[in-house]
């Protein structure tokens, strides 16, 4: 399914374009709510969880191959607010590999009981899969939620690799309805930017993760629908994402399988 066949190319072309001219006033935000948000005085604390995935997907992109990974994250959260994170990942049939590993520092502000507000800055590194596969970023963020239930978030975001070292934009809106005690309709929709393989049949000259020959950056639209059963610690979500590339490589990598399931256990 491409952005045409889904009528949205003009909204897609007018956020590419909105992103391209916000994103360093985005940096900035998150650096200075990084900085200087107030917080409620709260206890520290230490947290930790980890899942198995049947893919990793992130923003409508294909992480991993459709093959199980395992994860783990381990975090410390203070009492003002700021909260530190490392995770990491591992296909289940090749466990010695690591796929992922990601560190982020992030912090908390209220403005009232029902709104919640997050600043987060975060790196993430991949595998490199000869030239191909998603590149490392660095990803700076602010997050507003209302009541745990709807959320609005906007990145900034720098990719390797890219020898013109632009910055990426994203933007996004997520939905956690809750439909009983244990199960929780999920939604999500947004738009972002990333290096995307063009008209051309060419898969790039190997060279920054698909930033080559075939290859251009384009905002595309990503999305995810589905369901989330928790009881205690345990939960397990399955969900449908949609995304405007249809089968258009980005960064070298196909399309994510349709389905994702994920069985995680938080602690």
């Amino acid at each position: 399914m491409t952005a045409r066949g889904c009528g949205i190319t003009q909204p897609i072309l007018f956020a590419d374009t909105m992103l391209a001219s916000v994103m360093p006033a985005i940096v900035l935000l998150a650096i200075v709510l990084l900085l200087a948000a107030p917080a409620h005085a709260q206890s520290s604390s230490i947290g930790g969880e980890v899942a198995l995935a049947s893919q990793l997907v992130d923003r409508g992109l294909a992480i991993t191959p459709a093959t199980p990974v395992l994860q783990g994250e381990m975090s410390w959260t203070s009492g003002n607010g700021w909260s530190l994170g490392l995770a990491g990942g591992v296909e289940v049939r090749s466990p010695g590999h690591l796929v992922m590993g990601v560190a982020r520092v992030s912090r908390d502000w209220f403005s009232s009981g029902d709104w919640r507000g997050r600043a987060n800055l975060a790196y993430y590194d991949y595998q490199d899969r000869g030239g191909r596969g998603i590149p490392d970023r660095v990803d700076a963020g602010v997050y507003v939620s209302y009541r745990d239930t709807v959320s609005i978030g906007i990145s900034a975001i720098r990719v390797d690799g890219d020898q013109d070292r632009r910055w990426l934009g994203a933007a996004d809106v997520g939905l956690g309805w809750p439909l009983s005690s244990q199960l929780t309709l999920m939604a999500g929709a947004g738009v972002a930017e990333a290096s995307v393989r063009s008209g051309s049949y060419g898969y790039g000259d190997g060279h920054g993760y698909g930033y080559g020959s075939g290859y251009e950056t384009r905002a595309y639209g990503y999305g995810n629908l589905g369901l989330a059963w928790s009881r205690g610690g345990w939960r397990l979500r399955i969900e449908r994402n949609l995304n405007s590339l249809g089968e258009r490589r980005a960064y070298g990598n196909g399309a994510p399988d349709p389905w994702v399931a994920t069985l995680s256990r938080a602690f």
